[in-house]
């Protein structure tokens, strides 16, 4: 391969790998006790966009990850995750679409609900 090509091989790389939805889903953390305030639910959706991650920092510091996956042929609006924290307790999520297939670009609601009792509501 000549440096020409190999370098338009690279840049059209960077170009596709830069293309991933990706951003906070701003909403209401409400924690068991009845407290409540902003917090920030964030994705990253693969290069394709069938597939992604979801991730949020607790105000406790515990640090929840997890995948989703999107069917973009489903006439569903949905994608629940499970998103598992550092400290051994989970977080469910659902977020409803506002157009299937789309993915979270595409806007929508999410409702997370945490283990020890606290739940996220977002708009997207």
């Amino acid at each position: 391969m000549t440096p020409h090509i190999t370098t338009i091989v690279i840049a059209a790389a960077i170009a596709t790998l830069s293309g991933c939805a990706k951003g906070p889903i701003h909403g209401q953390l409400t924690l068991p006790q009845g407290s409540s305030e902003p917090a920030s639910l964030n994705y990253q959706s693969s290069v394709f966009g069938k597939t992604g991650k979801l991730w949020m920092v607790l105000p406790t510091g515990e640090k929840f990850t997890g995948p989703y996956e999107l069917d973009p042929y489903a006439p569903d609006k949905s994608i629940t995750s499970t998103l598992a924290g550092d400290r051994g307790n989970r977080l469910l999520c659902r977020l409803t679409l506002s157009e299937p297939g789309t993915g979270p670009d595409g806007g929508g609601a999410v409702r997370c609900n945490l283990s020890t009792g606290g739940t996220f509501e977002g708009t997207f």
